[in-house]
């Protein structure tokens, strides 16, 4: 495992938390920052990969807060999809980032490490510092939430 290997899985899990693209590019280079300053105590460890994704999920939502109190513009995700294309396509993007937009910053990175990710909840729990019943409980708030602002509910 290297750590090159995770910077588009890092990229990914950045985006769906912060939900800007630059700053998900410098939620991932910090992470490569601290991994790097870390690297004589993290080699030894067999959890790499964890190790990161946990340095990037706390990142992403401690800079998520900070840019929130300095009343900061974030980009949406329709402003991210940028190109003209299907219309529908285009109504889908907005209704689900306006929906996202929602989840508290928790329930973001719950729902992406554990359905983007695939971690189950111990994982998911290790990776955001909390208990496995707490992501359960900001996964099916999440979800909930989204079935609500979708109208699946």
């Amino acid at each position: 495992m290297t750590v090159g290997s995770d910077t588009g899985r890092l990229f990914t899990l950045a985006l769906s938390i912060l939900r800007d693209e630059g700053e998900a590019q410098d939620a991932v280079q910090e992470t490569l920052v601290r991994a790097w300053r870390s690297w004589d105590s993290l080699s030894r460890t067999d959890h790499v990969s964890r190790w990161l994704t946990r340095v990037c999920v706390n990142y992403c939502i401690s800079r998520r807060r900070y840019l929130r109190s300095r009343g900061w513009p974030l980009l949406q995700m329709s402003e991210l999809a940028g190109s003209p294309g299907d219309p529908s396509s285009s109504a889908q993007i907005v209704d689900m980032d306006r929906a996202y937009r929602r989840l508290s910053l928790k329930q973001r990175a719950a729902i992406a490490l554990t359905y983007g990710y695939g971690y189950t909840d111990d994982e998911s729990a290790a990776l955001m510092g909390c208990r496995p019943g707490t992501v359960r409980t900001h996964v099916a708030r999440g979800l909930a939430t989204l079935r609500k602002e979708l109208g699946d509910a």
